[in-house]
């Protein structure tokens, strides 16, 4: 199974996939393999040990954009039968591709006995992450879990188990004054800290989130803002709202991040208080709110799940939503701000995770189970492919730009298979 996202090596010669069979069994997977293109050879980069159906499990693997190393989710080593794989235990694992089957810690994970008050050190987490991207230049953004509030949440129904996003800085020196475990705390290579802050109880009708998903990074090397500020590093992500009815939407927004030099200098700064009903996001975050779509007769982005993506010069986020006829179609935004733009008017919804192309001129998609490519400029659209006996899914990913590949079923159920398809 092919990540949402970043599953073609750096040369362009290699595919990276996990061994599920479907979307929601990461905690039953055990391997890591790469897959060569030209020739279907077969290299396999890690398996886990004591492997069972409650975990560690692993899944969801990204390549590096330049260099050949891969980050991918794995459960805790420790998982079992009483206490498994879950949103808040589990972590980035990194493998370097000429050393396979050991990996890195990505990032660092303490969580204490007294978690309310007993919050880790500046550049560590208390819970899980999932879903890593890496930027051009090597930072990580992730979703993220905390275990305290996921183990409240299973008790007190008054309680929320918040999700929100976070990023990873390499470079960070971090000084831990807490005891390590080999597989419930340990130290990661890279800084963590949380980019969006989210609330269990938020204003109706105001730009308070709830939950923070399904982000990407804006650019290849940032933006510019409309005050003419750069911006090297800034996530996108989809954040739920509640209405003045109380009803829950997810809007786009963007989160500027700090620099490594004022993340640097803020070493000193304890994290904020979690509060039960809050997780905090680290100084030097700024978010603002770009979508308002309430007033639409389906408001907010709609369709599949689907992870936001930036246009490489950073201008533009694209995203999936509802036209007034239903159908799911391809949208766009300015990164500055502005007018909502549909690109598409096509006659099938959207289906699965849209992708551009290497130079932002293109968007694939699936829908009525074909590949549709979409001339961003014209807003006309292609079809790839002819119906197929395969039943198709995931994300169209393009290498380089002659080139792409997608996961299908081959067999029917309950005995298919996904495979992995490369086509011209």
């Amino acid at each position: 199974m092919l990540n949402r996202r970043q599953s073609i090596s750096p040369d362009g010669e290699w595919v990276v996939y996990d061994t599920r069979n479907e979307d929601a069994h990461i905690a039953r997977t055990h391997a890591i393999e790469m897959v060569k293109m030209e020739t279907g050879d077969i290299t396999p980069l890690y398996r886990t040990r004591n492997q069972t159906v409650h975990g560690p499990g692993v899944g969801a693997v990204a390549f590096h954009p330049s260099d050949q190393k891969i980050i991918f989710i794995h459960g805790l080593e420790s998982c079992s039968a009483s206490n498994p794989y879950s949103a808040a235990r589990r972590f980035g694992a990194i493998v370097e591709v000429a050393a396979p089957w050991e990996y890195l810690h990505a990032e660092s994970r303490v969580v204490l006995p007294d978690a309310v008050t007993a919050m880790p050190s500046y550049g560590m987490l208390a819970g899980g992450t999932h879903a890593h991207s890496w930027s051009t230049d090597g930072w990580i953004s992730f979703t993220y879990n905390d275990a305290y509030l996921e183990g409240r949440a299973r008790i007190d129904n008054n309680v929320r188990d918040l999700r929100t996003v976070g990023f990873m800085v390499p470079g960070m020196e971090l000084v831990c004054d807490t005891p390590e475990t080999e597989q419930e705390n340990f130290i990661g290579a890279y800084a963590a800290f949380i980019a969006v802050e989210v609330k269990a109880e938020v204003r109706r009708g105001s730009d308070d989130v709830e939950q923070a998903v399904e982000e990407c990074w804006i650019g290849t090397n940032g933006y510019t803002d409309a005050a003419g500020n750069d911006h090297q590093h800034a996530i996108a992500f989809q954040g739920a709202v509640r209405d003045d009815q109380g009803n829950l939407h997810h809007e786009i927004f963007v989160c500027d991040l700090p620099n490594l030099k004022e993340l640097s200098e803020m070493g000193g700064v304890q994290p904020a208080r979690r509060q039960e009903g809050i997780l905090a996001s680290v100084p030097g975050c700024s978010q603002r709110r770009l979508t308002h779509t309430l007033q639409r007769k389906y408001p907010g982005v709609q369709g599949p799940r689907n992870w936001l993506v930036s246009s490489p010069d950073g201008e533009h986020v694209y995203f999936p939503m509802r036209d007034d006829a239903g159908i799911v179609q391809l949208h766009r935004l300015a990164t500055k701000g502005g007018a909502l733009e549909q690109i598409s008017s096509l006659s099938h919804s959207i289906e699965g995770q849209i992708s551009l192309n290497a130079h932002g001129t293109g968007c694939a998609f699936l829908s009525d189970q074909r590949v549709c490519l979409v001339n961003l400029g014209t807003g006309e659209h292609a079809w790839l492919t002819g119906t197929t006996e395969h039943k198709l899914f995931g994300a169209v990913q393009f290498v380089h730009d002659d080139r792409w590949v997608l996961n299908g079923y081959v067999g029917n159920q309950p005995d298919h298979y996904a495979q992995i398809f490369v086509c011209e």
